[in-house]
C-alpha cells in the first residue's frame, strides 16, 4: 500500500539516494534537506510503500504572499511509470489550497519532456523561460496553475528588472513601469543609478540614502509620465530613525528642494488619508503604480522598500518586488507578478513610525 506522509530525518538518506538518480545537477543536500524536514515555510512530502521511500515533493511559500512554488519532484529509478510524480503534485497543490494561495508556480528542465507533459497535463501554463538557468547551462520554463477561478490573468506582464545594489529598490520599480509604459524605454544600470541620484534623500539611519516619494516622482516626470503622487504626510521622510541632527537638516533641505520642484511640474501632489478605500480606489483604476511598503511580513526586516504595482483584482494586489534575496531557494518567480491579500497589502504598505505611506501612479 502506498503511503503518502511529511518527510522525516530518517528519510534523509533515501532522499538523497532519489535525488543523485533523478538529477545530475543542481541537487538539494543533506542540509538542506534537513532544513525543509523543519517546521517552516514549506511542506517535503514522500511517497513510501512497504517501509521504503520511493518519490519526493517539495513546496516552498513566500512569506507575506499568496504563492506557492514547487521547487521539486523526484522519483526513484525502480519506481517511475507507476504515477507516483502525479500523485505529488496533487498533493503539493492540496497544501497549497490549504494555506490558500492563489498561484502555484514551478520551474522546470525544457529537456525534461515528461515532466513539462506532467505539468502541462494537469492544467500548468507556460509563462517565460530562463535561459542558462541550471548548473549545466539548461534553460527552464516557468510554468503557473492558478488556484481560484476569481483570479485575474492578464496577456501581459510588466517586465521585471532585479536591483543590483541594496538602495536601489525605488529606480528599479520605475524602471519597470518605465518599460510597460514606454517600450522604447532602455533599462541599464547605469539608468538605475542615475535615477538614485536624481531621488535619493542623502542620509538614512545609515549607509546610503533612500529614495524619497517626492524623488521618484520627479524622476518619473523627467522621463516622460504623467505622475500623481500620494502621500499621507507632507513632512520629510524617513527621519525616524535618524539621530544626528545634521543629517536630519539636510534630508529636510533636500525634501523642500523636492517639493518646490514638484511644484514647478505638472506633478500631481496631493495629500490624503490613505485609508483602505482610497488605496481600493486607486488600484482599481489599473495604472501602473510604485508604492512604498516595509518588508517586515516578508523577510523580517523593517526596511522601507519600493515596489511596482502590476495589477488588482477583487481579493489580490500583484506586485513586481526588484529585490531578491540571494540565497537558496528564493528565484525570480518568487518575486513577479506575486499576489498579496488586499488586507495584507494595505497593512505592510506603511512605513515606520511616522506611518508613512505613499503611491505614484503612472501613466504616458
Amino acid at each position: 500500500m502506498i503511503n503518502l506522509r511529511p518527510a522525516s530525518t530518517a528519510d534523509i538518506p533515501e532522499l538523497i539516494q532519489i535525488e543523485n538518480q533523478a538529477f545530475h545537477s543542481d541537487r538539494i543536500n543533506r542540509r538542506s534537506f534537513k532544513r525543509f524536514i523543519k517546521a517552516g515555510p514549506h511542506d517535503l512530502l514522500i511517497i513510501e510503500q512497504q517501509g521504503k521511500v520511493h518519490a519526493y515533493g517539495l513546496i516552498l511559500y513566500r512569506r507575506g504572499t499568496s504563492l506557492a512554488r514547487i521547487y521539486s519532484i523526484a522519483v526513484a529509478q525502480t519506481a517511475r511509470g507507476k504515477g507516483l510524480a502525479g500523485l505529488l503534485l496533487s498533493a503539493l497543490e492540496e497544501k497549497a489550497g490549504e494555506r490558500f494561495c492563489a498561484y502555484l508556480r514551478l520551474e522546470v528542465n525544457t529537456q525534461n519532456a515528461p515532466a513539462v507533459h506532467l505539468y502541462e497535463k494537469n492544467g500548468f501554463k507556460t509563462i517565460g523561460m530562463i535561459k542558462a538557468y541550471y548548473e549545466d547551462g539548461s534553460d527552464a520554463l516557468r510554468m503557473e496553475k492558478k488556484l481560484h477561478g476569481k483570479i485575474r490573468r492578464v496577456s501581459k506582464r510588466i517586465g521585471y528588472y532585479q536591483q543590483t545594489t541594496d538602495f536601489t529598490c525605488g529606480p528599479a520599480a520605475l524602471m519597470m513601469a518605465l518599460q510597460h509604459l514606454h517600450p522604447d524605454y532602455t533599462i541599464s544600470r547605469t539608468e538605475e543609478l542615475q535615477i538614485w541620484r536624481e531621488a535619493t534623500t542623502i542620509y538614512m539611519s545609515s549607509g546610503h540614502g533612500g529614495c524619497s516619494p517626492q524623488g521618484l516622482a520627479l524622476s518619473a516626470w523627467r522621463r516622460s509620465c504623467r505622475v500623481e503622487l500620494y502621500v499621507n504626510t507632507l513632512h520629510t521622510p524617513f527621519t525616524d530613525s535618524v539621530r544626528d541632527e545634521q543629517k536630519k537638516h539636510v534630508m529636510q533641505l533636500v525634501h523642500a528642494h523636492f517639493t518646490d520642484q514638484i511644484n514647478d511640474s505638472s506633478v500631481s501632489y496631493q495629500e490624503i488619508d490613505f485609508s483602505y478605500e482610497q488605496v481600493s480606489a486607486l488600484l482599481a483604476r489599473h495604472k501602473v503604480a510604485l508604492i512604498l511598503i516595509s518588508t517586515w511580513r516578508f523577510n523580517r526586516n523593517k526596511a522601507p522598500h519600493w515596489v511596482t504595482i502590476v495589477d488588482s483584482d477583487e481579493q489580490f494586489v500583484y506586485i513586481n518586488d526588484p529585490d531578491i534575496v540571494d540565497e537558496e531557494p528564493f528565484t525570480q518567480t518568487d518575486y513577479e507578478y506575486f499576489p498579496v491579500e488586499r488586507s495584507v497589502f494595505y497593512q505592510i504598505a506603511c512605513f515606520g513610525r511616522q506611518k508613512l505611506r505613499a503611491m505614484l501612479i503612472l501613466d504616458r
